[in-house]
């Protein structure tokens, strides 16, 4: 009953296109009919230094140096089905072994004109493109790859990403608990093409849950729910123009749906909004952010009410001035260099913490062949 309920809620609340400019990490690409029968070599690699100077009682900031390689083949059967199974590696500098090594194997299928299912691994963390206080950048060197199930849609007035990343599966006896969560991004767009104003609605919902049934592991059954709605302005000075300015506004959620309580507060709510700018190779955005009693499972911790180093620390209510800044160069065809930097002001407790990243990235694939059949004389 409640992934039942929970599927119900985000489909109410579907999540808002409104994360800072992560496309560089982006690995998603449609069903080319033309590709049909051809074989390819992909290769994934993502260069990182992702440092946080972290100053406060809520999160002690980690400092992510290393890479991360994913080698695969994709294989084309039909106009309408896409594999691809490789390994995806991540290492962290300092560390003697993988962080993690594991298979990768995604089964892409053309639903229909305007919609894709995909099975197996599916690409998430920052392609989800959730907003920041309902999804730590931060996952995305700890959470890769995601698997489970996702639907892509992409109509005229519409984006939609709906999935689920299974992120621990049980069997009886099991010692632990099992562990998903069920979201989804979209989108409704009130304008053409051609316009250079732009207004849409961007929407969320997304449900984390940590339980099961017939296992040994003790401790309650945890279902959490966020949502977000809101709206969207944008300006193109030009039709074709890359530059872009606008807001984006939220109003975002929190419910503690579990059967016992254990967080501290079980509802909460708070304000996101945003001015942005693209100009060139820059992207900039300012934001502030007001909460009161508000978690998110998967959120960046430093808009939580609540504390991962300390227990009996919490914050009932939340004010950030946030900033961002990054510059993106393309140095050759899937090859792209970043560099990022990123403040956290708390209005009310006067901390100062700061990001700074940079990231190299490689997107490749390598065409190798492509099965012919002969037609035989009768």
């Amino acid at each position: 009953m409640k992934i039942l309920a929970s599927i119900i809620l985000i489909f109410h609340y579907s999540i808002a296109f409104g994360q800072f400019d992560n496309s560089i990490f982006n690995n998603y690409k449609p069903i080319n009919e033309n590709d049909s029968l051809k074989l390819w070599f992909s290769f994934d690699n993502q260069n990182f230094l992702h440092n946080n100077e972290y100053f406060n009682n809520l999160y002690d900031g980690y400092t992510y140096l290393g890479y991360s390689i994913s080698p695969k083949l994709i294989f084309q059967p039909s106009s309408k089905i896409k594999l691809q199974a490789g390994w995806f590696f991540i290492k962290y500098s300092g560390r003697d072994k993988f962080w993690r090594s594991v298979p990768w194997f995604n089964c892409q299928y053309k639903f229909s004109k305007n919609v894709d299912l995909l099975l197996g691994n599916i690409h998430g963390t920052v392609e989800h493109k959730l907003i920041e206080p309902l999804y730590s950048f931060d996952k995305h060197f700890t959470n890769n790859p995601e698997q489970g199930i996702q639907f892509l849609g992409n109509f005229k007035h519409f984006e939609g990403n709906l999935w689920l990343n299974w992120e621990k599966f049980i069997v009886p006896d099991d010692t632990f608990r099992e562990e998903f969560t069920l979201a989804s991004t979209s989108k409704l767009k009130f304008y053409k093409p051609e316009s250079k104003f732009r207004i849409s609605i961007p929407l969320q919902g997304m449900a984390t849950h940590k339980g099961g049934q017939g296992n040994s592991s003790s401790g309650y059954e945890q279902t959490y729910f966020n949502t977000a709605s809101g709206f969207e302005l944008e300006y193109l000075p030009s039709i074709n123009s890359k530059n872009r300015f606008g807001t984006k506004n939220y109003f975002v959620t929190y419910t503690d749906a579990s059967d016992k309580h254990v967080q501290y507060y079980s509802k909460g709510w708070g304000i996101y909004c945003n001015l942005f700018a693209k100009i060139g190779k820059f992207d900039f955005m300012a934001g502030y952010w007001y909460s009161q009693h508000f978690i998110a499972p998967r959120g960046e911790q430093l808009f939580q009410s609540v504390s991962e180093k300390y227990i009996i620390w919490w914050e009932s209510n939340k004010q950030l001035i946030t900033s961002k800044l990054q510059f993106t160069h393309n140095i050759n065809s899937g090859i792209k260099i970043a560099i990022r930097a990123e403040t956290y002001y708390d209005l009310i407790r006067y901390n100062f913490d700061f990001s700074y990243s940079l990231y190299v990235i490689i997107n490749q694939d390598f065409f190798l062949y492509k099965i012919s059949f002969k037609k035989e004389n009768i």
